[in-house]
């Protein structure tokens, strides 16, 4: 009876044991399948005999993340660090007072907005494209108008890490104002709440509106009222771009003693 009871348990163990081995051996094909997490990198870094092969078109930012040496950046030195006639952290100007600079420079609402270059990146290929784009001074963010249908506009869906250039034509490096900016964007279309909102407090699209010069003000108010309609069910689209880091560079600062270059960076 005890040959039996031994014999019959064997036996049923024979297919647990089977089990675990293909539970294992899925375990360890999904562990190999799972990708290995890459280290974070320095910006200069130089891959080694040991590094694996990289395919075409892949580059370090693809697998690692990026430490970018703040300290000893030319960047850095001229904002902060010991440089030509200053210490490190003199002539740095005031957070409020470098803002109201910024605000002088480039706000203004309706036809006042400013024509930037703006970059985006997809799939690292990057693209700059030139566009207007309206401050909200109070919420520090951009706003712009754009058609759907735009090679930037896939970029900022895919990648909504965007940075623009506004600068003062200059011919020479006497005199010049320029303002590097890094922000996060977002698409608004028709159905958002704040579209519309936008276009009337900031954006230029009146002049699309095509009001006769004699309407009277009720009927400039109702051709508006359909353009803005017209717009909301087209296929347009409007850009927020959350202003992270202003890197603002004007000769004028020196007037006053402060550097040259200045960053605003939002808390």
């Amino acid at each position: 009876m005890k040959r039996v009871i031994v014999k019959y348990a064997v036996l049923c163990l024979i297919p647990v044991i089977a089990l675990l081995g293909i539970v294992s051996a899925a375990e360890k094909k999904k562990k190999a399948a799972e990708p290995v997490k890459a280290k974070v990198i320095a910006t200069n870094a130089v891959a080694d005999t040991n590094h694996p092969e990289i395919p075409e078109g892949i580059s370090c930012n693809d697998c690692h993340e990026m430490k970018l040496d703040a300290s000893t950046t030319a960047t850095q030195m001229w904002l902060y660090g010991d440089s030509p006639g200053r210490k490190a952290g003199e002539g740095v100007m005031p957070e409020e007072k470098l803002w109201q600079h910024i605000e002088k420079t480039i706000g203004g609402r309706k036809k006042d907005s400013k024509t930037f270059v703006l970059a985006t990146s997809l799939n690292n290929v990057p693209l700059s494209t030139t566009a207007e784009f309206t401050l909200d001074p109070e919420k520090k963010m951009l706003y712009g108008f754009h058609e759907g249908g735009t090679e930037k506009l896939d970029h900022i869906r895919a990648n909504p890490r965007v940075s623009l250039n506004w600068h003062k034509e200059f011919e020479s490096f006497a005199d010049y104002s320029c303002l590097q900016i890094r922000g996060r964007a977002e698409l608004l279309d028709g159905k958002h709440p704040d579209f519309e909102k936008i276009l009337v407090e900031f954006l230029p699209y009146e002049d699309g509106a095509r009001v006769p010069p004699d309407a009277t003000p009720e009927q400039r108010e109702e051709r508006l009222k359909q353009w803005r309609e017209s717009l909301k069910r087209g296929s347009f689209f409007i850009s927020r771009i959350t202003i992270d880091q202003v890197t603002a560079a004007c000769l004028d600062f020196t007037k006053e003693g402060y550097r040259r270059y200045q960053r605003w960076v939002r808390k």
